[in-house]
């Protein structure tokens, strides 16, 4: 089995967020660890196509979290491949 490219990744990171996740959602869903899912979506933010919004409790564990939403400019670049 062939390792995925980082382009890959991103790309179903954006495909997945068009919905709000979590970090820990984008993990499984994409199949891979907390730290790769982290660093694209940081980098995805740079280029304007996530946001990544911390939000202060979770209703099931009360720490704090973050939800990840593709933007509209990452919704037209996944349009265009």
């Amino acid at each position: 089995m062939s390792k995925r490219g980082s382009f890959e990744i991103k790309k179903k990171i954006l495909e997945l967020s068009k919905t709000e996740k979590t970090f820990a959602e984008l993990e499984r869903k994409v199949n891979t660890g907390f730290v790769t899912i982290k660093e694209n979506c940081m980098e995805l933010e740079k280029f304007g196509f996530l946001t990544i919004k911390q939000e202060k409790k979770h209703e099931k564990n009360g720490k704090p979290f973050f939800k990840i939403k593709t933007t509209e400019q990452g919704i037209n670049f996944l349009k265009n491949q």
